[in-house]
């Protein structure tokens, strides 16, 4: 499993950990935002890196082009199999970073420093890369652990509201996943209210979360695949955003699934309605409505692209109460589009 290193000022941690480290040997990818944090980033080492793969921002650009603009670079100016990749930015940097890097002759060291919630609770983490092909979310990909994941809590000061509730959605997965506390402590929490050292430890707590099940079953063969809660769903609305040119935030797309899969869960496994209600009130609360349906058809058809599935139909993990998971589910259509009528 990859070290995950907790703080508040990643530029001493880089220092340290790149003090052995040649100047031709670093190198850094970011996209148009995040390439400005990297003169404060770097501040502590002895040098300025100057090989830096800078991508454009947004979902539509986790592709194969942008992979190729981050081989380019490391081919051009040299990089070896023991050079460093540092990955500074959201899930689309360190997913397209983290493939080449993955991919660069046959596999080369790798840094994440995830600016965004979402990338420090998720995305940035475990090991999966890739980017989206064909239409299809992720369709492409590796799993790959970074040698080190550095999560810094001030980064997220610099976030709008949208993209912190984003991260947020992801959180909430992990609360469903292993206790009540812990969920209802995240439902009810005032966001502004909460000091930068508190929240740090609520990262902790859903970083420990995704750890311990990743660390069971790395490659996803089986246990692994309740991380996927409320993604089944979510990349197939994620997906039908970006078609029609009214593209969600990756977070928002799933808080849809993540209500969407717990009424499949009531439906299918008994889920206690109660917490079905609170968290589909919270998401109604704080999440984009977005209306689905009149184009279930699009998503059904999204949905039986998802890589678990293993026969015809779409395959689910679907949770009997807080932390009481049941994996490799298939539902009926019908009781699918119900499902999507809730949003």
């Amino acid at each position: 499993m990859e070290s995950i290193i907790f703080t508040t000022d990643a530029s001493i941690v880089l220092a340290e950990l790149l003090g052995g480290i040649r100047h031709e040997n670093l190198f850094i990818v970011a996209d148009k935002h995040t390439v400005g944090f990297c003169d404060r980033l770097f501040e502590k080492v002895d040098w300025i890196p100057s090989h830096v793969a800078v991508l454009d921002c947004g979902e539509e650009y986790k592709s194969v082009e942008s992979v190729s603009r981050i081989w380019t670079m490391l081919s051009k100016r040299g990089a070896r199999r023991s050079s460093i990749l540092v990955c500074v930015g959201g899930g689309v940097v360190t997913d397209l970073g983290g493939f080449a890097a993955s991919t660069f002759k046959r596999g080369m060291r790798c840094i994440n420093v995830p600016t965004t919630l979402l990338a420090q609770v998720d995305a940035s983490l475990g090991g999966k890369t890739g980017f989206n092909f064909n239409g299809l979310k992720n369709e492409i990909g590796t799993f790959s652990i970074p040698e080190k994941v550095i999560i810094d809590v001030h980064f997220l000061s610099h976030l709008p509201v949208r993209e912190r509730m984003s991260g947020f959605a992801e959180m909430i997965k992990h609360g469903l996943l292993s206790d009540r506390e812990y969920l209802t402590r995240l439902l009810s929490l005032e966001y502004q209210e909460t000091s930068p050292e508190d929240f740090l430890e609520l990262i902790r707590r859903s970083v420990t979360i995704k750890d311990e099940i990743v660390s069971q079953d790395p490659r996803e063969q089986g246990l692994r695949k309740v991380l996927n809660f409320g993604h089944t769903i979510g990349h197939a609305i994620e997906s039908l955003s970006i078609m029609r040119g009214m593209a969600l935030l990756h977070g928002e797309a799933v808080a849809l699934g993540l209500v969407t899969e717990l009424y499949l869960s009531v439906k299918e496994k008994g889920f206690p309605e109660e917490i079905y209600r609170e968290v589909r009130n919270f998401v109604k609360r704080y999440y984009p409505n977005y209306p689905l349906e009149d184009h279930v058809d699009t998503l059904y058809e999204l949905m039986l692209h998802d890589k678990k599935n293993e026969r015809r139909g779409v395959n689910f993990t679907l949770l009997s109460g807080i932390g009481e998971f049941s994996l490799d589910n298939y539902c009926s259509k019908d009781l699918v589009v119900e499902a999507l009528g809730q949003v």
